[in-house]
């Protein structure tokens, strides 16, 4: 028998239709609904000329401080490499400037400019925007319920994740 991908459909009003049973999935829904997020989110980013790499590399800085190009490519969750062009375009935005390091000559140091840090206060109400935006279906007490379940969730998977 041909096993064939059911794909959403739109439906009324253009609002896609999930195929059928996908509801009961608790799964499924944490996807769909974090891929909602991020998409919304990079829209977000896109409208700043940002990328979930640059505001990820702004948030390390601005809540560690200087860091050398490798700590903060650990940070951000990427490959040294590949931090590299990351901090030459936020370098070449003025958010960000990048200084040999004055203990190791060999490394240099990325730090936050005056705009970078002006850029994270404007990420950080885009963020709550984009958070209440999202959740406005809920009410305050079932937002503060979601919270507290994904907290414990994530603090599970980091646990187990270290453990590995």
């Amino acid at each position: 028998m041909e096993s064939r991908k059911r794909k959403p459909r739109a439906g009324a009003g253009g609002h896609l239709v999930e195929p059928a049973g996908l509801e009961s999935s608790t799964g499924y829904l944490l996807a769909r609904v974090g891929t909602e997020s991020r998409r919304r989110w990079a829209r977000t980013l896109v409208e700043l000329n940002l990328t979930p790499h640059h505001y990820s590399a702004l948030m390390a800085l601005g809540h560690e401080g200087a860091m050398s190009q490798h700590q903060l490519s650990r940070h951000v969750g990427i490959d040294p490499r590949n931090a590299v062009p990351v901090i030459d375009q936020l370098e070449s935005a003025g958010l960000v400037d990048r200084k040999p390091d004055l203990t190791d000559r060999r490394r240099y140091a990325v730090t936050l400019t005056g705009a970078g840090t002006a850029v994270i206060g404007e990420l950080r109400h885009l963020a709550l925007d984009a958070e209440r935006e999202l959740l406005a279906p809920l009410t305050a007490a079932e937002h503060q319920t979601l919270h507290g379940l994904l907290t414990r969730l994530f603090r599970a998977i980091n646990q187990d994740s270290a453990g590995a």
